[in-house]
């Protein structure tokens, strides 16, 4: 009998903490990406990139366990509510709106600067088999190349929080460009299928994915994402109660009874060739305990330091650092 408790007893622990787990994961939204400043649209007249990378980078997102993502048919609903056209997805403070709406702390979108194709020797058969008259196209060099900057969005500031700018680019040879699709009988397939993967630009074009969602995963797990440091800032101060109200909340990871920092930038230290910053030279100005907290904002008490020196807008964290 005891065994069998014990047994259930673990078993409730392991549901317990994946529940926990995945509950403290931020959700985030990706809308189509936007591919107007390519000029020259090779690519087959029914091939929507910016919904397919999009769709693409939701399947890696997922895989990539750092956010909770939301599906494109709530996204669509919202957007088909709210009478949003196609231009209003790649202004910032639109897009955080539509992430209130859905309820996700990210949005995240962003423009694809180049994808495409160079090919040398093309077999014959030619640009006819190439735009979607049957059998796959093969070529004795084929150079694909893709960028795709992304932004992510804090849907309660409006704020952009993190960038990343991806670049893939494959060279390959006696390679096939497309595949077939023989439902359709065109020589092009989806993007984001089993046969665009199959493809040169369909590999290029994942790597590329990958690096976007690398490096947007990397930025935001100290700005409260699921293990990371919490980093937010003062949103206003009582100077008679020594009180400080913090621009997050438990949404963010922030509990009652945590100790959080009032952090100032004393100094920035440069890459003198770049310019980016390298290295900040920080001071702690308070120390605080959390006394009440909800899902957008935390109420702390000064346990260090002066609430005279803190202003609203200073930088607060979990760690005395930045």
């Amino acid at each position: 009998m005891r065994k069998v408790f014990i047994s259930f007893l673990v078993v409730a622990i392991i549901c317990i903490s994946a529940f926990t787990s995945e509950a403290a994961k931020k959700k985030v939204a990706v809308l189509d990406f936007e591919y107007g400043t390519i000029r020259d649209r090779w690519w087959p007249g029914d091939w929507d990139i910016g919904k397919g990378i999009s769709d693409m980078m939701v399947t890696q997102l997922v895989k990539d366990g750092t956010f909770s993502v939301i599906e494109r048919k709530q996204i669509e609903k919202v957007i088909s509510e709210q009478k949003l056209g196609a231009s209003g997805l790649v202004d910032v403070s639109t897009a955080a709106q539509i992430g209130k709406i859905l309820g996700v702390k990210y949005v995240i979108l962003g423009s694809i600067t180049q994808f495409g194709i160079d090919t040398k020797n093309i077999d014959t058969g030619g640009f006819g088999r190439m735009f979607g008259l049957g059998a796959d196209v093969g070529v004795s060099t084929a150079v694909a190349t893709v960028y795709i900057d992304a932004r992510m969005i804090d849907t309660t500031t409006a704020e952009i929080v993190a960038v990343a700018e991806g670049k893939a680019s494959e060279s390959k040879s006696n390679v096939k460009i497309f595949a077939s699709d023989r439902h359709r009988g065109y020589g092009h397939v989806a993007i984001g299928s089993s046969g665009f993967d199959g493809t040169i630009l369909g590999q290029t074009t994942r790597k590329c994915v990958e690096d976007v969602v690398k490096q947007l995963s990397g930025k935001t797990t100290g700005a409260g994402t699921s293990g990371g440091a919490i980093k937010t800032k003062v949103a206003d101060t009582d100077a008679g109660s020594k009180t400080v109200y913090i621009a997050a909340g438990s949404g963010e990871g922030i509990t009652v009874g945590q100790t959080l920092y009032v952090v100032k930038v004393k100094k920035e230290i440069k890459d003198p060739e770049t310019g980016e910053v390298i290295k900040r030279v920080v001071e702690t100005t308070a120390e605080m305990e959390v006394t009440e907290v909800d899902n957008k904002s935390a109420t702390a008490t000064i346990v260090k330091g002066n609430i005279n020196d803190i202003k609203i807008g200073d930088n607060v964290s979990s760690t005395p650092s930045l």
